[in-house]
């Protein structure tokens, strides 16, 4: 696999979640991030920092299971 770009192989342009920004009510832009739970292992969510406090109640999943990409580079 040598002088493959692992990044254009693996990420699928036509996947609508690539660009979608999310932010809470904050106003804080949200990073996509990987659930590594026991479970729900592998999962993507977006959550605000404040989560979990008295100001912010702001959890959401992606819905799909973990990109192509991440399941070749995470093991």
């Amino acid at each position: 696999m040598a002088g493959i770009n692992l990044n254009n192989f693996f990420i699928d342009e036509h996947d609508p979640m690539l660009n979608v920004k999310v932010r809470c009510k904050h106003g804080d832009l949200l990073p996509l991030e990987t659930s590594w739970s026991t479970r729900n292992p592998g999962r993507q969510f977006w959550s605000c920092p404040y989560y979990g406090t008295k100001s912010s109640k702001f959890f959401r999943w992606r819905d799909d299971a973990i990109d192509k990409r991440s399941r070749f580079i995470l093991p």
